[in-house]
């Protein structure tokens, strides 16, 4: 390196590290909340990279602060101690130990971050030792700056504190130990019965429910703003609902949270909060899903929990103060000494820390747990918040589902002009899963069908059983069609997913489409003439296909990845075989004109016939039973009562792939913008159909009605 670069590097070093961390934290507080209903691949690297770099760029700042001094001292210092510029980098070392306390936005990147708090702990103790240590090199007692760096430090020992306070809170030992277990209440129902016949009266007892911690002013009372769709409501009544859905929501969290942690639940938490969510309008009841994950996620990834509370407000309080005294301070301080530059850098520093500061309370003050404290405690706080931001225009999910097409990836409609070069580095298969992935928006109409599903499962406990056996028993058992069916949904639940994924995108498709330069017009207007539960069931077969492929995790076990590729690799060459010429675009219509042609390859190529004969462990298996199944609804007696099926099946294969996962693994995937399967699990849980109620009831609660004789 030439001299001259040499030297100006050596006199931005410090400088640039100072201002990369605080770039970090300044990235990281704001894109840190976006996450939560965000489902962004740009987004979550951005944060990614930000998340796990914070650290060491503070870290690695402070060791090169406290070996440039080292250094500054070889090179002799003054009776007043070093250069004035060197004791300014001195007191840029407590805003590291800031930085070190993380944005209150995302304290934890994953959930395993939470379980890491024994290092941070050592960390902070390490910092707290460290960070006085190398300001006290520098300067000298009578020094302005000595005073203003003691202030700053307690500053940052107070944000990291609250660090690694929450990681220990939300750490999954700590979070089960914290959640109470069910009360246990002794019904003396039997001796005041006893009691009350020996005294004269006539004792008529009865069993009443019990609903443990819910308002009844929200929860019990059946007021049409609970019953009623949004667009049949007043803007009072709406506010109104608002606060009902979030009074409901902490009431149900408080008890639910142990789903999160795997444990058990008593079958009188099922009869209450089944009971309050049974007559509500769909639009409230996923709305309270949908707070009750926002609180989930705020106590697993972010500070709320340490701030909203006396202490932990009282002292960021404190932090704030801190900040802005040693910020007029420097400002009032003489600074005729220091280099220009370093000034500025100062100031950058101070006035950043009060701006991140007050923009964390700022955000936090719009979170739902804050909005459920104003709620109980200062309603009149709260009304002025709603002027500001709605509860109902709250974004706490992503809203939207993935979708993958195994058609579109046979097609290879968006293989880049690379891909050779992606397959040498072995890294093609991530790439694809990018650029093949789309989202929609999860529409009212499968919000609804899922409620009345449940509705109709809580009334019976055969059929609450049905859906851990396999799901598709209980629609085609209801049309009597078992016998016909059985075979496509008696396969592991993979391929099953497999075959119902291509039955469903060639059933999407117009039979009568030719193959000619009209088709993209009028697949255009077949698909605005396809019914909404044919929609629907397009929507859920590539949602369950992407869980399939990207994460597996979440589904009973199976080989779903490795069939996944080898299907549409069977199918890639049958298209092949075939030339089926494909339009590589982005548009809608014509890549669904894509789907169309590939549909059409299929049913006049795959003889269904033959797929009976075709042994599970084949890579063409999931084909030709997908166009078997197709073929099998295609025919005339099935056509009033197809697309029943096929949403139905679909319904009931995302309720099965929702209650077989763990909790563990829905807390998992809140900081990914949330997953729909989450809200179904949650939902499922609400009414009683998951394996978590183990505890058996506790005594009968009963009401005595007595008249002497």
């Amino acid at each position: 390196m030439p001299s001259h670069l040499k030297e100006l590097w050596e006199e931005w070093e410090l400088r640039a590290l100072v201002l990369l961390s605080l770039t970090i934290q300044v990235l990281l507080i704001i894109l840190g909340r976006h996450r939560k209903y965000r489902s962004d691949w740009w987004l979550k690297a951005l944060v990614w990279s930000c998340y796990f770099s914070a650290d060491a760029v503070a870290l690695l700042t402070l060791g090169k602060i406290a070996t440039w001094l080292k250094q500054m001292r070889h090179l002799g210092a003054t009776a007043e101690g070093l250069d004035p510029n060197a004791q300014m980098t001195a007191f840029w070392a407590p805003f590291l130990l800031l930085h070190l306390g993380g944005p209150d936005t995302i304290t934890a990147y994953a959930l395993e971050d939470n379980e890491l708090w024994v290092s941070h702990l050592l960390g902070l103790l390490i910092q707290t030792a460290g960070t006085p240590f190398i300001f006290f090199q520098a300067l000298t007692g009578s020094n302005d700056l000595l005073v203003l760096s003691l202030l700053m430090t307690a500053s940052g020992i107070i944000k990291y504190g609250e660090r690694v306070y929450v990681l220990w809170a939300a750490s999954s030992e700590q979070f089960r130990d914290s959640i109470p277990d069910p009360p246990l209440h002794y019904s003396k129902i039997l001796e005041e019965c006893k009691l009350k016949e020996a005294e004269g009266y006539e004792v008529t007892p009865y069993e009443v429910i019990e609903v443990l911690g819910v308002e009844a002013e929200y929860n019990l009372k059946a007021d049409r703003y609970l019953l009623s769709s949004d667009g049949d409501l007043s803007p009072e009544e709406m506010r109104k609902r608002n606060r009902a859905e979030l009074a409901i929501a902490k009431d149900l969290i408080d008890i639910f949270q142990r789903l999160f942690a795997d444990l058990v639940l008593s079958f009188q938490d099922r009869d209450g909060s089944r009971s309050i969510l049974m007559d509500k309008h769909f639009h409230l009841v996923f709305r309270v899903i949908e707070i009750e994950l926002g609180l989930m996620y705020d106590f697993l990834y972010t500070k709320v929990m340490a701030i909203l509370n006396p202490w932990g407000f009282t002292l960021r309080v404190g932090s704030i103060l801190l900040t802005s005294m040693v910020l007029l301070l420097f400002s009032l301080s003489n600074k005729d000494k220091y280099s220009k530059f370093n000034i500025y850098v100062t100031f950058l520093l101070l006035w950043f820390a009060i701006f991140l500061e007050i923009y964390a309370l700022f955000v936090l003050l719009f979170s739902d747990k804050a909005a459920c404290w104003l709620n109980d405690n200062r309603p009149n706080i709260l009304n002025f918040v709603e002027r500001l931001q709605p509860l109902k225009d709250r974004r706490r999910w992503s809203g939207s589902v993935a979708q993958y097409n195994l058609l579109s990836f046979a097609l290879k409609e968006k293989h880049p002009a690379f891909h050779q070069i992606l397959e040498l580095l072995h890294v093609d298969q991530r790439v694809l899963k990018f650029l093949y992935k789309g989202d929609v928006k999860v529409s009212d109409f499968i919000k609804k069908r899922l409620i009345e599903h449940f509705k109709s499962l809580s009334t019976s406990e055969k059929e609450v059983q049905s859906i851990r056996t396999y799901p598709g028993y209980l629609i085609f058992e209801k049309h009597e069609l078992l016998e016909e069916f059985k075979w496509s949904i008696e396969l592991e639940f993979d391929q099953s997913v497999h075959v119902w994924h291509i039955a469903t995108e060639v059933l999407c498709q117009a039979e009568d489409l030719a193959d000619d330069a009209n088709m993209s017009e009028q697949l255009s207007g077949y698909m605005l003439a396809l019914p909404e539960d044919a929609n629907m069931s397009k929507q859920l077969s590539r949602y369950m296909l992407y869980l399939l492929v990207v994460h597996p995790f979440l589904l009973p076990v199976g080989v779903g990845r490795v069939r996944f590729r080898d299907i549409y690799v069977e199918a890639m060459s049958l298209f092949n075989n075939n030339r089926v010429s494909i339009q590589k675009t982005r548009a809608a219509v014509e890549s669904e004109c894509n789907i169309g042609k590939a549909c059409k390859v299929l049913r006049d190529n795959v003889h269904e016939e033959l797929a009976p004969l075709m042994p599970k462990g084949d890579s063409k298996f999931s084909l030709y039973q997908g166009c078997r199944l197709a073929s099998q609804l295609r025919e005339k007696r099935y056509q009033q009562m197809k697309w029943d099926i096929v949403s139905s099946v679909w319904v009931e294969m995302l309720v099965y792939a929702a209650a077989k996962c763990k909790g563990v693994q829905h807390a998992r995937q809140l900081r990914r913008g949330g997953e729909f399967l989450t809200h179904v699990w949650l939902l499922m849980a609400h009414f009683g159909l998951t394996d978590h109620f183990q505890i058996p009831h506790a005594p009968a609660i009963a009401e005595l009605l007595m008249k002497q004789d």
